[in-house]
């Protein structure tokens, strides 16, 4: 009777640990991530063949995929599939350990961090900081972040790699509105209107995206970068006088369309006439002022038709000499050879006849294609791509000194140059002087050309050109500014000229460009996800729209730009069934689930479903009827020991 009194305790124990598993299963039937648990019983020893009762061996955890729940707001997220969120909890003393969860109920705390309900901050890939120097490409120095001067977004994608995540973001200012028109004195150089400058932008905007969108699908792509079209139309007549009356025009076939520059009626200058003199033009029989008025005209052509060119969208031409070299030297000119670019890297365009139309006669010209178009791959075409837009952005800064501007007093009075008289120019403490021997400021100026463009200091900041006979100071870098001193020395009186920032010439829309490259190092140790956007122009306060992919990216939205700033990381256990659940929807390794693994880009088979959460896996009805069953043992139980101890006083009783 002895033994059956044991057995039937050990009964009772079992059905009440039952009991209580059961009962905990149906308190969280409503909590997020819960796994239910259920109990394994097992006979006792058996002694003649009669065991000894029951026991629990385990209390196991089944993990189950639960059902996801849609919540709709933007931190909670759900795990589908194998696999655990993981959290850190921070002591006082600086030390933290890491706990598992299947509780995406997440929100943003007040550190800056994404966190778990109970603060505990989750873990994953974060944002690496942003390095000015190599992560952002600007035209403005000044700055390393998006302001908001930068009210248009250029191009954003976010490419995922083998081993890291980046986002490309770039934004410009305002250029439709500080877009100007070159100035037409600068006619034959690649001048453009405002207009053509907007839709150039608008072209090359277009452009880098597609190459962004390219980059994104195939990152890990051979890198080429893009390659612009330029060719040369030459016009057939040289030094000769066919071209001579206003009925006359020259055409061209760009893309199936004709663009036709009727005849430029101008009158020669002295200096012109002198000028063809030099260059021997008189032995082609050039002696009446007509003959060089329609030498002038034809010029004057050539440089119009260029200019017609350039503002066509995606197109840039401009008169060159023999060399191919842009030139607007009359002389150059003369020999009617345009060189066309396109400004959109891997972009073609097709010419079609080239004609010269003088009264009833048509004299074809000829193309010959310098660079054929090449469309890129990869990063280099990304690069190439947005290199191109940042030109048209920005320009660069061209300070334009017609002679006027130099043989002038302080109260803009003409001034004669005389042998001895001094032109220099300065820039940032460097400077170079010129003095021509004769009564000639041209030669002067030509000489000072020569000089800053040889200077090892000054060749690296600007480049000095004369066009149309102005004295034009460029910056090598679209968007570089730079501050320069022009001074004429008229026999021992110094006179200042500054022109500093006149973007009075080829200069783009005059607006700002960036280009900021953020990484997520999936090779770096998981840390806190850091959510504070400093870097980037953002803050928390205004963090924008918070989305997380299937892959665990994180994303945030703001003006109209998505940046990646970290991925959740997933952890995965060979068993799962030996972690041990600590309280707080929290699970702490053990030796027997043994130490988490961890696939970049979470590529584990589990996937991320947002603004969902991962319903419990208690079964309400099932655990209701499980509490009637195990009730009915634990009362059997009950009863085999109150029989069995009736029979032992029985037993009693009878002694006595």
């Amino acid at each position: 009777m002895i033994s059956a009194l044991w057995t039937g305790i050990a009964g009772l124990a079992a059905q009440q640990t039952a009991l209580d598993n059961e009962s905990n299963n149906i308190a969280n039937v409503n909590t997020v991530g819960y796994k239910a648990s259920r109990v394994s019983f097992a006979d006792l020893m058996y002694q003649d063949s009669i065991g000894k009762g029951a026991a629990i061996t385990s209390a196991e955890k089944q993990y189950t995929q639960g059902s996801l729940n849609l919540t709709g707001s933007s931190y909670d997220v759900a795990l589908d599939g194998d696999g655990f969120f993981v959290v850190s909890n921070t002591s006082s003393k600086g030390t933290s350990e890491s706990y598992y969860t299947r509780a995406g109920n997440f929100r943003m705390g007040d550190s800056g961090t994404l966190q778990d309900a109970s603060g505990n901050e989750v873990q994953g890939w974060a944002l690496s900081a942003i390095d000015p120097s190599s992560d952002v490409t600007s035209t403005n120095s000044n700055l390393s972040s998006f302001t908001d001067i930068f009210t248009q977004v250029a191009g954003n994608q976010i490419i995922q790699f083998s081993n890291k995540i980046e986002t490309y973001a770039s934004k410009v200012s305002d250029y439709s509105t500080s877009a100007n028109s070159d100035s037409t004195e600068l006619t034959g150089s690649g001048v453009k209107t405002q207009s053509t400058k907007i839709s150039d932008i608008e072209a090359l905007t277009t452009s880098y995206s597609s190459a962004l969108s390219a980059y994104a699908l195939n990152p890990e792509s051979i890198s080429n970068a893009s390659i612009a079209q330029s060719t040369i139309i030459d016009y057939p007549n040289t030094g000769s006088t066919t071209l001579d009356t206003e009925t006359d025009q020259i055409y061209v076939y760009i893309n199936g369309n004709q663009i036709t520059q009727d005849y430029v009626s101008k009158t020669a200058t002295t200096d012109f006439k002198g000028e063809m003199d030099a260059a021997g033009i008189t032995t082609s029989g050039v002696t009446t002022d007509d003959e060089y008025n329609a030498l002038a005209s034809r010029v004057a052509t050539y440089k119009a038709l260029s200019d017609q060119i350039s503002n066509i969208t995606g197109l840039n031409a401009y008169t060159v000499n023999s060399s191919n070299e842009a030139s607007t030297s009359n002389v150059d000119v003369l020999n009617g050879t345009i060189k066309i670019d396109s400004i959109i890297p891997g972009v073609s365009f097709t010419l079609g006849d080239i004609n010269e139309v003088s009264g009833t006669t048509e004299t074809s010209g000829t193309t010959t294609t310098l660079t054929q178009s090449v469309k890129g791959t990869g990063e280099a075409a990304v690069k190439s791509a947005m290199e191109a837009l940042r030109n048209a952005v920005a320009g660069n800064q061209q300070d334009v000194y017609e002679s006027s501007d130099i043989l002038s007093d302080d109260n803009s009075n003409a001034l004669t140059f005389n042998v001895g008289d001094t032109i220099s120019y300065t820039i940032g403490g460097v400077t170079v002087t010129s003095a021509a021997t004769a009564t000639s400021s041209d030669a002067a100026v030509n000489d000072l050309i020569t000089k800053i463009n040889s200077d090892p200091d000054l060749q690296l900041l600007v480049e000095a050109k004369n066009i149309n006979g102005k004295l034009v100071i460029e910056s090598k870098k679209a968007g570089e500014e730079f501050s320069g001193i022009l001074k004429f020395n008229d026999g021992g009186t110094t006179y200042t000229k500054e022109k500093n920032l006149d973007l009075s010439g080829n200069s783009g829309a005059n607006a700002e460009f960036m280009q900021i490259i953020s990484t997520i190092d999936q090779t770096s140790s998981k840390s806190s996800l850091q959510l504070k956007l400093d870097s980037l122009g953002l803050t928390d306060t205004s963090s924008g729209e918070f989305s997380v992919d299937s892959n665990g990216i994180i994303t945030i939205k703001q003006d109209g730009v998505d940046y990646a700033i970290g991925q959740i990381a997933i952890a995965q256990f060979n068993n799962n069934i030996g972690l041990e659940a600590i309280g707080d929807n929290l699970l702490a390794k053990t030796k027997e689930s043994g130490d988490p693994t961890y696939s970049i880009n979470n590529d584990n088979g589990t996937s991320i479903t947002s603004e969902a959460l991962e319903l419990s896996t208690a079964d309400l009805s099932e655990s209701l009827v499980n509490l009637m069953v195990f009730q009915r043992a634990f009362e059997a139980n009950a009863k085999s020991i109150t029989t069995a101890d009736e029979i032992l006083q029985t037993l009693i009783g009878l002694k006595r």
